[in-house]
């Protein structure tokens, strides 16, 4: 699966573009584990997890310490400028709450 998002200390969503190469200070949205920016010339530009991945930690799910993973090898969403905000709103208002967003807010 290629990250294509970090979340900040602030909670605010961040893309890959958004960010140089090099590790960062952006977190997993799906285990909190620290994020290295892969940006290279070979390989579509993503996230990957700086020290231990999402693997090792889905197994301490039984702790319910840490969300499941999603079914997905690839979302590959396209979204467009406005949409991206949107996004990040959200996540910031809602999914970095851990509240649920309400369905009349997604169209």
């Amino acid at each position: 699966m290629w990250l294509k998002f970090g979340v900040a200390l602030s909670g605010e969503l961040t893309g890959i573009d958004e960010v140089v190469r090099g590790k960062t200070n952006l977190a997993c949205l799906y285990c909190g584990g620290g994020l290295t920016a892969k940006k290279g010339s070979v390989k579509e530009h993503h996230f990957a997890h700086t020290e231990e991945t999402c693997k090792p930690v889905s197994q301490r799910i039984k702790t319910k310490a840490f969300p499941s993973l999603p079914l997905y090898d690839n979302f590959n969403i396209q979204l467009k400028g406005e949409e991206l905000e949107q996004l990040k709103v959200l996540w910031k208002e809602y999914g970095a709450q851990k509240r649920l967003i309400p369905k009349d807010l997604v169209s």
